[in-house]
C-alpha cells in the first residue's frame, strides 16, 4: 500500500511538472484587411447547428457579418509533420474545420489543404459519433453539410495531431470537400477553430477540451485581446492569463447556460442609467453570449430599437453626425459589475459626417432574451475563459502606448 501511495505521488509530481513547462500558449492575431470595407456582404460566421434555437442564433451571427466585416485570426499547426493553417478564433462554434486537398471548388484552391497522405498521424474518421475508429474505406465515411452566413461546405471526419503553438493534442475535426465560393473564396483565413464550450458532434471534436486534458496545459483557461483600435495588437492565450493586458481586476461570472459562453446580464445602462430592459424577463434577466465571431452587438428586436434611440440614433443604426458631437456611453450590469462602452466603442463615424451604430436588432432566439456581445465589447475588454469552472472573467483591457495614461490601474488581485 505504502510502495502504491508512493508511486501515486510520483506520478503526480511528474504531470505537474510537465505542465508547469508548458504553462500557457500566446498566438497572435491578425485582422483582416477586409474589415475596413463595411457592408460587402461575404463574411462568415456561422454554423448552424442541428438545435433550432441554435440556428436562429447563428443567423444572428451571420447577419452581424454582413452588416459590418471584421475578422481576427491565428496560425495553428496539423499533422506529423506539422501543416500551418490560419483560422478564425470563434466562441460561438464547437469544432476545427479545414479544408481538404480532395475538395477541387475554388474557394479551396485559393487556401492552405489539409492532405491525409502528408501527414503520418492521420486517421481517417467513418462516423461523428465513433470518433476513434478507422473508416474501412471513403464509401465508409459519413458527410456533414454545414451552412455559413452567405454559402455552405461539405466534410468528412479525421482525427490528427492538432497544435496550439507547442501545446499538441490528438483530436477529431472536419475537412471539408466541398465549399461554395462564398464567403470562403475571398476570405484570407483557411479554416475555423471553434472555441465554445460544448457545441461540437462529440468531445473528442472540441479541441479545447483535448488541449486541457493531462498534461498539454496548466491551467483550463483561454483568454482573448483584441484592442480597441485596427492598429493594436490582438491575440488569445491558451492556459494562462496575461495580466499586463488588463487595466483592471478580472471580474468573474458564472456561465448561465452551457454550450455558447452565456452569461445573465442584470441590465443595460445608458450614460450610467438604468434603463430597466432586463427587469421584464424575471429572475434570469437579459442573456448575454460572449462571440468573437460577432462584429457586433445584437439583442431583441424592441429592446435594441429603444437602446438606439437613448444613444441618439432615433431612426436606426444610421446617422447624420457632425465632428464634436457627442454621444452616450452604452454600459451592461454583469453579476453586480457595470461594464460601459464609450461611445467610439459601439459606433464608427466617417470623415463624410456620418455615423454607424454597431447595435443590430434581431428577432426571437429561443433561448429568452439573448443580447450577443461582439466585438464591441470584446474590443473593449479583456476575456477569461474557464472550462472547468464554468466561468468568464471581464477585466478593462489595457489600452495601445498612445492611450496607456489614461487608463486607471489596479491591483490584481486572484479569484476567490
Amino acid at each position: 500500500m505504502k510502495v502504491m501511495k508512493l508511486l501515486v505521488c510520483l506520478l503526480l509530481a511528474v504531470v505537474d511538472a510537465l505542465r508547469s513547462r508548458n504553462p500557457g500558449v500566446t498566438i497572435s492575431l491578425k485582422r483582416s484587411e477586409r474589415a475596413k470595407v463595411r457592408k460587402d456582404g461575404l463574411d462568415l460566421l456561422s454554423l448552424k447547428h442541428r438545435v433550432e434555437h441554435d440556428v436562429v442564433l447563428s443567423r444572428m451571427r451571420a447577419q452581424a457579418q454582413q452588416v459590418h466585416a471584421l475578422q481576427y485570426y491565428g496560425e495553428l499547426q496539423v499533422g506529423t509533420p506539422p501543416h500551418v493553417f490560419s483560422v478564425i478564433f470563434d466562441t460561438g462554434s464547437g469544432q476545427l474545420m479545414l479544408p481538404s486537398a480532395r475538395c477541387d471548388s475554388k474557394a479551396c484552391k485559393a487556401h492552405r489543404a489539409f492532405l491525409q497522405q502528408n501527414s503520418s498521424t492521420a486517421v481517417p474518421i467513418g462516423w461523428a459519433d465513433d470518433p476513434f475508429t478507422r473508416a474501412r474505406s471513403d464509401l465508409d465515411r459519413d458527410t456533414t453539410v454545414v451552412n455559413f452566413a452567405a454559402g455552405e461546405a461539405v466534410g468528412q471526419f479525421v482525427r490528427d495531431k492538432v497544435c496550439l503553438g507547442s501545446a499538441c493534442a490528438v483530436a477529431d475535426f472536419v475537412e471539408m470537400t466541398e465549399e461554395s465560393d462564398e464567403p470562403f473564396a475571398a476570405v484570407e483565413w483557411d479554416g475555423v477553430l471553434g472555441l465554445a464550450q460544448s457545441l461540437s458532434d462529440h468531445p473528442e471534436f472540441n479541441i479545447l477540451h483535448k488541449m486541457f486534458q493531462g498534461t498539454v496545459l496548466k491551467k483550463p483557461i483561454f483568454a482573448v485581446y483584441l484592442g480597441r483600435r485596427f492598429e493594436d495588437e490582438a491575440e488569445i492565450t491558451f492556459g494562462s492569463i496575461r495580466p499586463e493586458r488588463m487595466a483592471s481586476n478580472l471580474h468573474w461570472v458564472n456561465v448561465s447556460q452551457e454550450g455558447y459562453w452565456q452569461i445573465q446580464i442584470d441590465d443595460v445602462t445608458i450614460d450610467g442609467k438604468r434603463t430597466g430592459t432586463c427587469k421584464k424577463y424575471g429572475a434570469k434577466g437579459c442573456q448575454g453570449v460572449l462571440d468573437t465571431g460577432s462584429s457586433l452587438l445584437m439583442g431583441p428586436k424592441h429592446d435594441v430599437n429603444a437602446l438606439l434611440a437613448g444613444l441618439n440614433f432615433k431612426e436606426g443604426t444610421e446617422r447624420a453626425c457632425k465632428p464634436g458631437v457627442t454621444f452616450p456611453k452604452l454600459g451592461f450590469w454583469i453579476s453586480g459589475k457595470l461594464f460601459e462602452l464609450d461611445a467610439d466603442d459601439w459606433m464608427d463615424r466617417s470623415p463624410e459626417a456620418n455615423c454607424w451604430a454597431h447595435l443590430m436588432p434581431v428577432g426571437d432566439t429561443g433561448r429568452g432574451a439573448i443580447f450577443v456581445l461582439g466585438m464591441p465589447f470584446l474590443r473593449a475588454f479583456y476575456t477569461v475563459y474557464d472550462l472547468k469552472a464554468k466561468q468568464v472573467g471581464i477585466a478593462a483591457a489595457r489600452q495601445s502606448k498612445k492611450e496607456k495614461a489614461l487608463a486607471t490601474e489596479v491591483n490584481l488581485v486572484p479569484r476567490k
